[in-house]
């Protein structure tokens, strides 16, 4: 059981791993970034790659606790912002699948949406806040993150 299990994290990490890929040239900022447990959750930190799009920013998470729970998670961030200013607001919209029970044969499926805030300020470091209502993970109260990383634009 524990080996199709791992099979099955390892074939979604690949697949994740080959979409990122083909968008590596695309890259706008990479990063860490943590999810922290007000909502009672698990403590996650993990990687988090954002792209440039023209409506807005496209991002890709992967996160890991202490336990093994995993959490992946594409979103899109829709720019609610002025062009050109160094701290920007984003309607945000994700999907992904977590993976917190070892029981399951599969993980499950999530989706959500929320605000997120990114600062521009010190380029080329980034730092961004969001707040999501996360389902099922985090529903009825918004799961909240924090990241930081390197901008390449």
């Amino acid at each position: 059981m524990v080996a199709r299990d791992g099979r099955i994290l390892l074939s979604v990490l690949l697949i994740a791993g080959l979409i990122g890929w083909a968008g590596v040239s695309q890259l706008s900022s990479i990063g860490i970034r943590i999810v922290l447990p007000f909502t009672g959750g698990p403590f996650l930190v993990g990687i988090e790659a954002t792209t440039n799009l023209s409506f807005g920013l496209g991002t890709g998470s992967f996160l890991l606790d202490s336990a093994g729970r995993t959490l992946i998670a594409v979103g899109v961030d829709i720019d609610l912002g002025e062009e050109g200013s160094s701290a920007r607001t984003y309607l945000r919209l994700t999907t992904g699948i977590y993976y917190f029970d070892p029981s399951r044969s599969f993980p499950s499926p999530l989706i959500g949406g929320g605000i997120s805030y990114r600062l521009l300020t010190f380029q080329p470091l980034v730092f961004g806040f969001a707040s999501e209502f996360i389902y099922p993970l985090a529903f009825p109260v918004p799961m909240f993150s924090a990241s930081g990383g390197w901008s390449f634009k």
